[in-house]
C-alpha cells in the first residue's frame, strides 16, 4: 500500500499551491492590466484598428468601427470579409492565409471596403500576423483615404478627357493636311510641272528652275502627308490596329534604317475600342521614336499578344540601354515626357508598365492593358 502523506507534507503542498494561485492571479492582473492599457491606446488612436481571428473581429476600435458605420458591438464576432468589397476578398484571403503561414506578402496595400450603408471607402492598410489570446491572428491600422482616391480619379478622368480631345484635334488637323494643304501642294507641282507646255522658246535654264522648285514641292508634299499620318494614322480606321501597326513598322524601318520584327497573335478576333487602340498605337509609336533617338539600337522585336484578360505588349531592343532611375530624373530636369507618357497611356488603360534596362544590354518594356467587358469585346 502506497504510504499516506504526513501532515507537514500536505502542508507544504498547500503552500506550494497556494503560490502557484497567487502566481496565476498575478499573471492574469498583468494580462488585465495590459489589456485595458491596450484598449486605452487603440481607442485613442487617430487610425483605425482590428484583429481578426478564425475569420471575424475579435478587436475593433471606435474608430475603425466609425468608418465603416458600425458600432464596436455590431462588429465583434461579425466575419472579417464582410466588409471587404467583393472584387477584393479573393486577393485579400489569399494574402491572409500565406501572412498566417508566414509567407512573404506585401503589409502596405490600398483596399476597397464596404460600409453599413451599402457604400463603399478606399483604406490605406498596414497589416501585421501576431498572436493574439495565444492563437494566431490578424491585426491592420486602416487611414480612410476615400477623398484621396476620388481626387485621384478627378485627375485621371480629366487627364483621359484631355487626350481624347487632343486625339480628336489631330484627327482634324491631320485631315485638313491631307485633304487640303496636301492636295493644294500637289496640283501647284502639276501646274508647274506643265506650265511650259507647248512653249519651246522657253529657256534650259528656267525649265531647270521649274524642274528644281517641283521636286521641292513634292518632297514638301512627302512631310505634308508623313506628319498627317503621324498626328493621326487613317489605317486605324480602316485597316484596324494590327495591320497599321505593322503598316507603321515597315515605314518606320525603312526611313530610319532599323530592323523591327513585328510579331501579333490573337488579336483578329478583338473588337477594340477606338481609345484603347489609339492608345497601344501612341505606346508603340513613342516606343520606337525613343529607340530610335536615344538606344543606338540596330533591331527591335515587339510582340502584341491578346493573352485574357490582357493585351500584352513586349518591346525589346539590342541598344546601349540605360540605368532608369537616372534617366527619370535627368528626364524631369530636362522637361522630356517620353517614358512618363507612356506610364500615364497604361494607366489611362488601367494597365502595368515595367521597364528593364542596364547599360549595354539594350532595353526591354512591358505593358499589359486589361480587355473585360468594358474595354474590349469578342466578336461572336
Amino acid at each position: 500500500m502506497p504510504k499516506k502523506p504526513t501532515y507537514e507534507e500536505l502542508e507544504q503542498k498547500v503552500k506550494k499551491l497556494e503560490k502557484e494561485a497567487i502566481g496565476c492571479k498575478q499573471v492574469e492582473e498583468e494580462l488585465r492590466r495590459s489589456e485595458e492599457k491596450y484598449k486605452t491606446l487603440t481607442t485613442s488612436s487617430l487610425t483605425g484598428i482590428f484583429i481578426h481571428q478564425d475569420g471575424r473581429f475579435v478587436f475593433v476600435n471606435d474608430r475603425f468601427a466609425k468608418v465603416h458605420g458600425y458600432t464596436e458591438e455590431e462588429l465583434l464576432g461579425k466575419e472579417y470579409k464582410a466588409l471587404i468589397h467583393p472584387d477584393y476578398r479573393e486577393v485579400i484571403a489569399e494574402r491572409v492565409s500565406k501572412r498566417l503561414k508566414g509567407e512573404s506578402v506585401p503589409y502596405h496595400y490600398e483596399v476597397q471596403r464596404l460600409k453599413k450603408d451599402g457604400g463603399t471607402i478606399w483604406c490605406e492598410m498596414i497589416v501585421a500576423a501576431i498572436e493574439y489570446r495565444g492563437k494566431p491572428a490578424i491585426m491592420a491600422n486602416i487611414v480612410n483615404i476615400t477623398k484621396r482616391k476620388q481626387a485621384e480619379e478627378h485627375v485621371h478622368t480629366l487627364t483621359q478627357q484631355l487626350m481624347k480631345v487632343q486625339e480628336n484635334e489631330r484627327q482634324r488637323i491631320s485631315r485638313y493636311l491631307h485633304d487640303s494643304v496636301a492636295q493644294d501642294l500637289s496640283l501647284l507641282k502639276i501646274g508647274l510641272e506643265t506650265l511650259f507646255d507647248g512653249q519651246p522658246s522657253v529657256s534650259v535654264k528656267i525649265k531647270q528652275k521649274s524642274s528644281e522648285l517641283s521636286k521641292i514641292l513634292k518632297r514638301s508634299i512627302s512631310a505634308v502627308r508623313d506628319f498627317a499620318y503621324d498626328l493621326h494614322p487613317p489605317g486605324l480606321d480602316q485597316l484596324g490596329l494590327v495591320r497599321t501597326v505593322y503598316q507603321y513598322c515597315e515605314e518606320f524601318a525603312e526611313k530610319k534604317q532599323i530592323n523591327i520584327d513585328f510579331f501579333a497573335a490573337g488579336m483578329d478576333d478583338l473588337t477594340i475600342p477606338f481609345d484603347t487602340e489609339i492608345n497601344l498605337y501612341r505606346l508603340i509609336q513613342e516606343a520606337l521614336w525613343n529607340i530610335k533617338k536615344h538606344a543606338d539600337a540596330n533591331s527591335v522585336t515587339l510582340k502584341m499578344v491578346a493573352s485574357f484578360p490582357y493585351i500584352i505588349l513586349r518591346i525589346e531592343d539590342d541598344g546601349k540601354g540605360f540605368d532608369i532611375e537616372e534617366r527619370m530624373v535627368s528626364a524631369i530636369k530636362e522637361k522630356r515626357m517620353g517614358l512618363r507618357s507612356m506610364e500615364e497611356r497604361v494607366s489611362l488603360l488601367n494597365g502595368k508598365i515595367k521597364i528593364q534596362s542596364c547599360p549595354t544590354e539594350g532595353t526591354k518594356i512591358f505593358i499589359e492593358v486589361p480587355y473585360k467587358e468594358k474595354n474590349c469585346v469578342r466578336k461572336e
